[in-house]
């Protein structure tokens, strides 16, 4: 059965419940929308041992180039697995309400999320890098304008940070926003206050 999810033979990104998967446009506008990502890279010894890692960080989307683009800092954990050059995965949320069940398989939360999948790479072109730290930096602070809110970016400031972009080549949306989660029959239903608290 695990060869089943083998990505190398079948799409990643498609998921078992078609009926919460949701189109490009809108996984296009989730991504435009938040600011937060978790980017899952790994990192492979040479004895093939591997190690997974997901970082939080800040990013902006861009539809032109179909990418994420994101920054850390000079050295670290992210620089050393993105250059091994595996393939890297990243997730993006909005989380809503907890919803109560009587039925512990059955409590629920809402939420919608984009999972995209592709290959990171540092930039090294230092225009490339300005580029994407100014759409970085004026998408997650709306209304911020590099060169007039703030200064311009520095040479010494490229000097002090990894700048990445993570090209997408699959991605995949769900959304589960019920307003209440299913309740089973055969127990004592839940008091109105219940599902009524907000959680």
């Amino acid at each position: 059965m695990s060869s089943f999810y083998d990505p190398r033979h079948r799409d990643p990104s498609l998921s078992r419940r078609p009926q919460n998967r949701r189109e490009e446009d809108w996984i296009a506008a989730l991504l435009l929308r938040e600011r937060i990502a978790r980017v899952a890279t790994l990192w492979q010894g040479e004895d093939g041992a591997a190690f997974p890692f997901i970082t939080p960080l800040a990013y902006a989307y861009r539809p032109e180039e179909h990418d994420l683009v994101y920054h850390t800092n000079v050295v670290g954990r992210l620089q050393a697995n993105t250059e091994q050059g595996h393939p890297a995965t990243a997730e993006v949320s909005e989380i809503g309400r907890f919803l109560p069940s009587n039925s512990p398989l059955e409590l629920s939360v809402q939420y919608r999320s984009a999972v995209v999948f592709g290959t990171a790479y540092v930039i090294t072109d230092p225009e490339e890098q300005r580029r994407a730290l100014t759409t970085l930096s004026e998408r997650v602070f709306p209304g911020l304008t590099v060169g007039e809110t703030t200064r311009p970016i520095s040479d010494a400031d490229l000097a002090r940070t990894r700048v990445y972009r993570l090209q997408i080549t699959h991605w995949s949306g769900k959304e589960n926003w019920a307003e209440q989660a299913t309740q089973e029959d055969g127990w004592p239903a839940l008091s109105p206050e219940w599902l009524e608290r907000p959680i």
